[in-house]
Order: C-alpha cells, then structure tokens, then sequence
C-alpha cells in the first residue's frame, strides 16, 4: 500500500450536487483491471511493459478526485491517470472531520510561557529601547516567549493610542507582565497593568523574574 498522505484536491474543498460519493472524498482505491493511458498508435506495447502511466490490477493507489466525482489514481511519479467507475473500488476515504480545538490546558500552557514587557518609554532617550530589548533578550534565553512593545519601533504617523490598540492585543496573549523600573509613571504601563490584573495575569518586576530565573 502506498505511504500514506493526504492528497488535496477539489472535493475535499467543495462537491458539485452530481457529486456521486455523497459527503465522502476517496482517498485511495484498489484496481479492478489493468488501467494505461490512452495510448498514441504504435505505443500501446510500451505502455503495457510500464513505460508509460499504467495502473496494474489488485494495486491500490491514492487518487485526485475533482468537485464532480471524477476520479484519477495518482502515481509514484506524480502523474495522473484518469478512472472510469468501473475501473476500480475504494479502498479508503479521506478524515473530513474537524481538526480538534486546542484543548483549554493547552492554551494555557502557552500563555503562562509568555511575558509581556512593560515599562515607561515617552520623554525617555530612545524610548527606552534598550532596557525593554536587554530584558526581552535574557527572558528569550531562559525560554520564555516574549512580547516586547519595542519590537515593532517608531511607526511613522502613529499615535500613542495607535501603539497602545495594538500592544494590547499581544498583552492578551500572555499569562505574565513584566515590569520595567519606573513603570508606575508611565500612563501606558499603568493601563497595561490594570488590564494584565483584570485578566488574572501575573505582575512581577522584571529584573526579579530575570536574576531568579538565572539562579
């Protein structure tokens, strides 16, 4: 039997209401009879001793099947070689059921893994980038996944609620927040802070959860 993989095609995706298999889409079929292409004259003997696309008897074979019903065994090689009905039996069909939701220890799982950096930036030189980049860096070496609001830079045009809509969709992906000094004077940490408490998330001083995590 062939290795298995899953072949996308047509059917998987939308099914004509000719559509002879019903809500099922074949994914491998066993032969009936020897199938070759059609062959040019002069050629048919080639095709026959497995020169050309050839579909032997009793061998099963993953196939491409479009909106229709249409069916074609793909070969090794690639190729297509188009069915009739009559031609071959499905073996197997392809799993159309729902690929399962992230189970919720799983989801949080990831979010405890995740810190948010958050400290004061404005009126500060270079916005402070480099003490949220100098903490980004040592939670990402002590595994941790890291949202750091420097990241993104200076976004010409944008304005300070522009950087805050959007940092606080990334501070809802995690489960920690950690906190720069002199965090308490910035009115955008403060924020991140009141929504990071609402959500139940861990406040911790990031140079703390730094120097205990390198011990």
């Amino acid at each position: 039997m062939p290795t298995e993989k899953r072949i996308d095609c047509p059917a998987l995706h939308k099914r004509s209401k000719s559509y002879p298999f019903g809500d099922r889409v074949p994914r491998t079929v066993k032969m009936f009879t020897t199938v070759v292409a059609d062959p040019m004259p002069g050629v048919a003997s080639a095709l026959l001793q497995g020169d050309g696309p050839i579909c032997p008897e009793g061998q099963i074979f993953p196939v491409w099947t479009n909106s229709h019903g249409a069916v074609a065994a793909v070969l090794p090689d690639g190729k297509h070689l188009g069915l009739r009905p009559s031609e071959f039996e499905v073996d197997t069909w392809h799993d159309l059921s729902p690929a399962p939701a992230a189970s919720g220890v799983t989801l949080l799982a990831a979010r405890a893994n995740r810190v948010y950096v958050a400290g004061p930036m404005t009126g500060i030189e270079d916005f402070n980038y480099p003490a949220f980049k100098a903490v980004a860096d040592q939670l990402r070496a002590q595994g941790y996944e890291v949202e750091n609001p420097a990241d993104h830079g200076v976004v010409e045009g944008a304005q300070w609620a522009d950087y805050m809509a959007y940092d606080l969709t990334r501070l809802g992906l995690c489960g920690m927040i950690a906190l720069l000094p002199d965090w308490e004077k910035s009115q955008g940490a403060r924020l991140e802070v009141l929504i990071a408490e609402k959500l139940g998330m861990k406040v911790v001083d990031a140079h703390d959860l730094v120097t205990r995590e390198a011990v």
